[in-house]
C-alpha cells in the first residue's frame, strides 16, 4: 500500500485551554457558533473537563482515503493507523477552539436529503478519543458550515461504524 503524503499538508496551531468550560461555551456564542443538542450534552456532562493551562497543537485535515482506507475504516482502524504516521487523537476540549480558529470551512450544498446515521457531507471530524464507551452517549464533536452558519456539532456512533473513505477528520501532529 503506498504511504500517504501526510507531512504535505498544511498544519494549523491552535491553542486551546486555560478556560472554564462556561467561558468556552461563552466565547463560542459570542462568535455566533451553533451547537446542536449532542454538543450541549457533552458540554454538561461532567465528563467534559478543560484544563488550567493555555496548550498549543499542530492539527492537520485529511480524509480516510488518504490515510490509506479506499473502502474506509471504523475509529480503531484509524486509530491503528495514524500512530504509524506520527498522528493521534485530538483532545477533546480542542475542538471548540479548533471551530474558532477554522473559519474558512467551505459550506457543501447538498441537494440531496441527508441521510440519517452517516457523516455529513462537508463536514470535518475531529478525532479524539471518546469520553465513555456508552453508544449511546455523543463520541466526539464535528465542524459544518450550514446555510452561513458555523456549527460545533456532537455525534453519536458505534465503536464499529465505518466511515466512509471521503470522510474528512483532524488529527493532532505528534
Amino acid at each position: 500500500m503506498k504511504e500517504p503524503a501526510i507531512g504535505s499538508l498544511n498544519k494549523i496551531i491552535i491553542e486551546y485551554g486555560g478556560i472554564s468550560k462556561i467561558n468556552l461555551l461563552e466565547n463560542l456564542l459570542d462568535s455566533g457558533i451553533k451547537l446542536n443538542k449532542f454538543a450541549q450534552i457533552i458540554f454538561s456532562s461532567k465528563l467534559f473537563k478543560t484544563s488550567n493551562h493555555s496548550q498549543e497543537i499542530e492539527i492537520i485535515e485529511t480524509s480516510i482515503k488518504e490515510l490509506g482506507f479506499p473502502d474506509g475504516a471504523t475509529i480503531s482502524e484509524i486509530n491503528d493507523r495514524i500512530k504509524s504516521l506520527g498522528l493521534a487523537e485530538c483532545p477533546l476540549e480542542a475542538a471548540p477552539s479548533i471551530r474558532l480558529k477554522l473559519s474558512d470551512q467551505q459550506e457543501m450544498v447538498d441537494n440531496l436529503i441527508s441521510k440519517k446515521n452517516q457523516n455529513p457531507p462537508g463536514s470535518i471530524t475531529i478525532f479524539s478519543d471518546p469520553i465513555t464507551a456508552d453508544d449511546d452517549f455523543p463520541k466526539g464533536f464535528y465542524l459544518r458550515k450550514i446555510e452561513g452558519e458555523f456549527w460545533l456539532r456532537g455525534f453519536i456512533c458505534s465503536m464499529d461504524y465505518v466511515w466512509k473513505a471521503s470522510d474528512r477528520f483532524i488529527f493532532k501532529v505528534e
